[in-house]
């Protein structure tokens, strides 16, 4: 079968490789539609994350259950699946109080074990979700970034006197936004990016007001901002926005250092607050929440792959080319 393979920076190959045997709590899912995620974008130009060389690269999919194994009990052949690609190591302290986002060996589909940029993946069953009914599965193939999104809300208690600024119109500061219009209510989101392209699709995603800068609007003053960017002056600027006792939500993955000035945390009485992926729950909630259509997230898919167009769709989302959200592939 085919395989979309990370050999080393900027290094990706599309092989063949072999279709993984199935253990008995296993369940053989056929991989309908896989999403690039910004962590898979920090593999490939970073190496981050990433255990075995080579690796099929992946970990958010959608996919039809073709096999199961003698021990499964909660899947019968057909079954629509969404995946979680979270590999807890079981063992620490959050792993024993069921925290398993904050697992301090936190590994993924694609960085530890054989991803989902492939027609096929075995996944015990303990990892699985049904998806109800629908009618768009390639949508249903979102649902792992939009929990991701809902535990940012969830976390930031968002309500609906909130104004909002969300740094970063990428896919998850998209998502973030539905949701924090469609499901809190939010009062007013501004959503900030370089980006045109991006800023149009923050519109539609629900945004009251964007800036290309933070110049647009001096002295404008957010309660809670959502760092999406993950770059030093994004980091400044969003600290440097929020009013006294206001709220920081960091929710991406630094490929640098940043350096931190502490004198504003103490004067303001800021809080920096982590978001780390996302719980069972929510998971299951994203799920029903586009199987269901009560989010639409169809706008956010900007561009489609077959596997064969692996090398091509990395080289795109790491181009100047920021017309670019979601990129899927269809196996």
């Amino acid at each position: 079968m085919k395989a979309v393979r990370y050999h080393g920076i900027k290094d990706v190959r599309v092989e063949e490789i072999e279709k993984p045997s199935l253990k008995p709590d296993e369940v053989m899912v056929k991989v309908s539609f896989a999403g690039i995620c910004g962590s898979d974008l920090h593999i490939y130009r970073k190496g981050m994350f990433i255990v075995n060389i080579p690796e099929t690269m992946g970990h958010e999919f959608v996919g039809v259950v073709e096999e199961i194994g003698q021990a499964v009990r909660n899947f019968k052949i057909g079954d629509l699946v969404v995946g979680d690609p979270r590999v807890p190591c079981e063992r620490c302290t959050s792993c024993k109080k069921g925290s398993y986002n904050t697992c301090s060996g936190l590994g993924f589909l694609g960085e530890v074990s054989q991803g989902c940029f492939t027609e096929y993946i075995a996944v015990k069953q303990t990892k699985l979700i049904i998806v109800p009914a629908t009618e768009d599965i390639k949508l249903v193939g979102l649902a792992e970034p939009l929990a991701v999104a809902l535990h940012i809300c969830e976390i930031a208690d968002f309500n609906t006197k909130d104004e909002v600024a969300i740094v970063g119109t990428g896919p998850i500061g998209l998502l973030t936004i539905i949701v924090a219009k469609t499901l809190y209510g939010v009062k007013s989101i501004t959503a900030i990016d370089l980006s045109e392209e991006r800023l149009k699709l923050a519109v539609t995603a629900g945004a009251t007001l964007t800036w290309k800068n933070f110049d647009s609007n001096p002295g404008k003053e957010f309660g809670k901002i959502v760092e999406a960017a993950g770059v030093q002056s994004t980091f400044n600027n969003a600290l440097s926005r929020l009013s006294d006792h206001g709220s920081l939500y960091m929710v991406s993955i630094f490929e640098k250092d940043i350096t931190i000035d502490p004198n504003i945390i103490v004067s303001k009485e800021i809080k920096i607050v982590g978001c780390n992926v996302y719980t069972t729950e929510e998971l299951q909630k994203a799920t029903e929440l586009i199987a269901t259509k009560q989010i639409d997230v169809g706008f956010l898919i900007t561009n489609e792959f077959s596997l064969e167009e692996g090398k091509n769709a990395f080289e795109l989302l790491n181009s100047d080319d920021k017309t670019v959200a979601k990129i899927i592939f269809r196996p």
